[in-house]
């Protein structure tokens, strides 16, 4: 019998494996927890004091202010941090939100500032009271659903989807299968049939994939503005959203999504192929592809959108319930334990439009973007456009949410790692905590801890991620068993108060290929970087959220003494106490190695020049040099050339 506990897809849709937990559910504790506290002292918490796009002026809290999407993006960021740290001055502040759009709804069933009845912001403003009405129960949140449904139902053959909303109707989808799981109104279902149909074809899009080169190289930004109307620019304007790099880590979700419903192989594989070919043509290290703001190629200075790093991370934990998959899961934990801590500094006050891989130089001056401007790569309020200054709060506490899932059979799943407490029902009706205890991803070790009133039977599946060859689970003291890579662990016994499950993910350091042969280094989830010294300068703005200029305080060309087959014999691991702030300048694990300089790779405008060819030789003497998790440094070089380590130096 299926799980009755919590929400799964209710037929015709597919039927999917695993179900999300409400928000709530999942307590974060440990370094996770100091994450989301430090967000509500940063700006999350504040932006509506030192940012007027969403203060009270915001047409999304009745004002004559900004009426699109601002508003939304921060409120659905907003309401997961609010009610996962329990912060009653935080859901006073989500409230006044979610009060006036709920109110805000007409006759008609349309609902939001009526200046501006685009589709796209409401599909934001859907996904806050979803998150919302998890955390309360609140009774008027489904019905405003359905009306609001019944509304775009009646209207989207005659005002459909445009501009922006054609490429992100796979949030309509995700609003429309959360409220069809709850009210099976097969209205629902014919809705987002159409809007599936008005929305990109993201499935062709992303399986026979255009892009591969540089935007760059297909269109010319500059001239195209100048002659917009020439059929070349035309042609850009039409498929503007095919490359913009959050238009597609938004897109990515949308047939997997649909698949549910129509059953389309093509459509699910749409989602892996999409994937891999943006890796192959754009990736970058942090586990995200270029886009500055276009999809831009591999080179590592191109820059990475923060906006696209929090859509990739909600696009993977929407397909994680039906496709259960453990590399959805790496990609996730990759992308949050580098490219978002990475674009924001540790005290959350400020951020990055877009980041770079080699990231040598912060500073207000031109560089190889495809269309961004010359303070795209500050740390402040609003560098270059305030989509990320509103988008970027979804991160960490959507994170926290989709940590644990239900199993279709009763059980609970763990999927990403982090420390937390989860609380859930399981087989029978029992509710069970389990807590879950590590420094993870610094450390290899996770110690699950099972509080129940009785014993209980009942699966508990543990991820095993695709890049641990030697993982162990020990149930007790029970000898340890064995568990297979890239697989998911199911764990079925009667459990009793008490058990423990320590989990143990080995971390061999592994090296990742680029071009010109240059190598990145990892350790289980985390990138590391080559350390250089940050001096920050205060730029321009106003306290408590200035702009900032970064620049280095010591060398950052160098080459890695190693053989690039086994790291492990020229690097060593140091782990350090686990700090409130592990992305910081002090973080709980360094790599200790040795490196040559490379005085022929300078700065090219304002970013670190190409890297040079490896293998590379060098003159200079062999120093020692440390690497740092990708997401605690503000300047790094994370594609890096090698030296052979047993190589004489040029005389």
């Amino acid at each position: 019998m299926p799980n009755p506990y919590y929400i799964f897809n209710a037929e015709p849709l597919l039927r999917a494996p695993l179900a999300p937990l409400p928000l709530g559910a999942i307590e974060p504790r440990g370094w996770l927890r100091d994450q989301l506290e430090i967000q509500a002292a940063g700006l999350t918490g504040h932006l509506d004091e030192v940012w007027p796009s969403v203060g009270p002026d915001s047409g999304w809290l009745g004002g004559a202010g900004e009426n699109w999407e601002r508003g939304p993006y921060y409120c659905d960021g907003l309401v997961p941090l609010a009610y996962l740290l329990r912060d009653e001055a935080l859901i006073a502040k989500a409230r006044a939100w979610l009060e006036w759009s709920l109110q805000s709804q007409t006759a008609t069933g349309q609902f939001g500032p009526a200046a501006n009845p685009d589709w796209w912001p409401r599909m934001v403003m859907l996904k806050a009271l979803l998150q919302y009405q998890e955390a309360t129960d609140d009774p008027r949140v489904i019905p405003f659903m359905q009306r609001y449904f019944r509304y775009q139902a009646a209207q989207i053959e005659s005002q459909p989807l445009e501009d922006w909303a054609t490429a992100r109707g796979g949030d309509n989808l995700y609003a429309l299968y959360w409220l069809y799981n709850r009210t099976r109104e097969p209205f629902l279902l014919d809705l987002a049939a159409t809007v599936y149909r008005q929305t990109l074809d993201w499935a062709n899009l992303l399986s026979d994939f255009p892009y591969t080169r540089p935007i760059a190289f297909y269109y010319d930004w500059n001239r195209l503005g100048e002659e917009t109307s020439s059929q070349e620019a035309m042609h850009e304007i039409m498929h503007y959203h095919t490359h913009h790099v959050v238009d597609v880590a938004m897109g990515i979700k949308a047939p997997g999504l649909f698949f549910q419903q129509s059953g389309d192989e093509r459509q699910r594989e749409a989602v892996w192929s999409g994937i891999e070919n943006l890796m192959r043509y754009h990736g970058q290290p942090g586990g995200v592809w270029s886009g500055d703001e276009h999809l831009s190629g591999r080179v590592p200075t191109q820059g990475t959108e923060l906006c696209s790093v929090v859509e990739f991370m909600f696009s993977l934990q929407t397909l994680l319930p039906f496709f259960a998959d453990v590399g959805l899961a790496d990609a996730l934990e990759k992308a949050a334990y580098n490219a978002l801590p990475a674009a924001i500094t540790p005290d959350g006050w400020a951020h990055q439009y877009v980041q770079q891989a080699n990231q040598v130089l912060v500073s207000l001056a031109p560089r190889n973007w495809y269309n961004n401007g010359d303070d795209a790569n500050l740390f402040g309020l609003e560098p270059n456009f305030g989509c990320c200054t509103a988008n970027m709060h979804q991160g960490w506490p959507k994170f926290v949410k989709n940590l644990w899932l239900a199993t279709i059979d009763g059980g609970l799943a763990a999927l990403a790692y982090a420390p937390c407490t989860v609380r859930a029902r399981v087989a029978g009706g029992v509710e069970v905590e389990i807590t879950e205890e590590t420094g993870y991803p610094f450390r290899e070790e996770i110690t699950f801890t099972l509080r129940c009133p009785q014993p209980v039977e009942f699966p508990l599946v543990l991820r095993v991620p695709g890049w641990c060859d030697r993982a162990t689970a020990r149930i007790n003291r029970k000898r340890a068993q064995k568990l297979v890579s890239g697989h998911l662990q199911v764990m079925v016994r009667r459990w009793t108060d008490g058990d423990r499950v320590t989990l143990t993910l080995p971390m061999a350091l592994r090296t990742m290929r680029w071009d010109h042969e240059a190598i990145s280094i990892e350790r289980g989830p985390l990138v590391f970087s080559l350390r250089v010294a940050e001096e920050w300068r205060r730029l321009r703005g106003a306290d408590p959220c200035p702009d900032w200029e970064v620049y280095p305080a010591s060398p950052w060309n160098y080459g890695l003494c190693l053989d690039p087959d086994h790291p492990e014999r020229a690097l060593t691991v140091e782990e350090r106490p686990l700090t409130r702030q592990p992305f910081s300048a002090e973080p709980p694990v360094l790599l200790h190695g040795r490196g040559r300089r490379l005085p022929a790779w300078t700065l090219q405008q304002n970013s670190a020049g190409p890297v040079p060819p490896s293998p590379v030789v060098s003159s200079e003497p062999c120093e020692e040099v440390t690497l740092v998790p990708y997401g605690a440094a503000k300047l790094r070089v994370t594609e890096l050339p090698f030296t052979p380590p047993r190589s004489l130096p040029l005389s």
